[in-house]
């Protein structure tokens, strides 16, 4: 999967161009090593010094029939505009000089794996923000899919529970069937579909500035003398086109483990197997059919489906089965034995969180999504 810089690009396209640039990218080379799920993202420089602006069409103009001697009626297409926003994210790290003499010719080593560990964290902070960023929850925040896609009015948020075998009265008492729930995310990336951003007239990804030392004070308003790094990362989410992203929501996590169990049956005197499904089986096949057929078919050769350690753990369970052979593995992204639904590779996210809130038919949308 790979687009021209300049348009988008993901983090390692934008790390050769910047390479060929004389800028450092360190930084990016060190992300890539410890972020698989952002190299599948196509980044794209923001137009504008407050975020992406965006035309979206809403509308097609209006056709007529033509006569004899008379004119056709002006027409024209409608559009709204979107501003997506970006996010910064900042973590800053302080050495005392101290150990830079008690670490001597190893300090260099010991302040990069501290780095690391800030890397990491950002990473992290910066992959849950892609799924949970809520604006409306804290203004510094880009929303993220489940932000955008959390009403079931939404014809691409599909209903794990409608697909699940079994009685699951639990959920009405408010039990582990509403603290119990995940979610599966089917993206097709791309420029005119769903992207990441990140500021105008600056170089996607996460940055390191090496501050020097400087005199700071500690807790309790001593000076001291530290060493100091600062790590950033500004990045927003644009998702231009609603219908290139499906969410399978309300998946009980508690059940992943269930599948089909084979009983074998002498049925007119023939040995045959049948499958009996236990209470709670969730099946996966038939939602992800449905998620992969409400892509647009010119988008579903760059779908790619992402879910948590349970989830795709649930998924080879049912794939278990000799007649289920919906689930093999392949190469994408330069990754070996990657597991693909209908040749759409699987990813695990472990940011997916297996306690989301219960999605239900809200009755507003699309104005609840109107950024869509």
């Amino acid at each position: 999967m790979s687009y021209a810089v300049g348009d988008v690009g993901t983090l390692a396209e934008i790390q050769e161009w910047a390479r060929s640039n004389k800028v450092d990218t360190t930084t990016i080379e060190l992300m890539n090593q410890t972020n698989d799920i952002l190299d599948h993202v196509p980044f794209r420089e923001s137009n504008t010094m407050r975020g992406h602006e965006t035309r979206l069409r809403t509308g097609l103009p209006e056709i007529y029939f033509r006569q004899l001697y008379r004119g056709t009626p002006i027409s024209k297409s409608q559009y709204s505009r979107v501003v997506e926003g970006i996010g910064i994210l900042e973590g800053r790290m302080e050495l005392d000089v101290l150990e830079k003499q008690l670490y001597q010719s190893s300090f260099g080593a010991y302040r990069l794996s501290e780095g690391k560990a800030f890397m990491e964290a950002l990473r992290q902070k910066a992959a849950t923000l892609f799924f949970y960023g809520d604006h409306a929850k804290l203004a510094d925040e880009f929303d993220g899919f489940a932000t955008r896609y959390c009403d079931l009015n939404n014809p691409h948020v599909i209903d794990a529970s409608e697909f699940t075998y079994g009685s699951n009265d639990e959920e009405e008492e408010g039990g582990e069937g509403e603290t119990g729930l995940t979610s599966m995310y089917l993206v097709a990336w791309g420029p005119d579909s769903v992207h990441g951003i990140f500021p105008k007239d600056s170089v996607g990804g996460l940055k390191h500035t090496d501050l020097g030392t400087y005199t700071t004070t500690d807790n309790e308003g001593r000076k001291l003398e530290v060493i100091a790094d600062l790590w950033s990362w500004s990045l927003g989410l644009c998702v231009r086109d609603w219908r290139s992203v499906v969410r399978i929501c309300n998946i009980k996590t508690k059940y992943l483990a269930n599948t089909l169990t084979g009983t074998l049956a002498n049925v007119n005197n023939e040995s045959k197997v049948s499958s009996t499904r236990e209470d709670g089986w969730i099946n996966l096949k038939d939602l992800t059919i449905i998620a992969k057929s409400k892509i647009p078919a010119g988008m579903r050769n760059r779908a790619v489906w992402y879910c948590n350690p349970q989830v795709l753990a649930g998924l080879e369970i049912q794939s278990s089965d000799t007649k289920n052979v919906h689930l093999h593995y392949g190469e994408y992204f330069g990754v070996q034995n990657v597991p693909a639904i209908h040749s759409r590779p699987v990813f695990e996210c472990e940011c997916i969180t297996n306690n989301e809130e219960r999605v239900t038919a809200g009755g507003s949308y699309p104005e609840k999504n109107s950024q869509q």
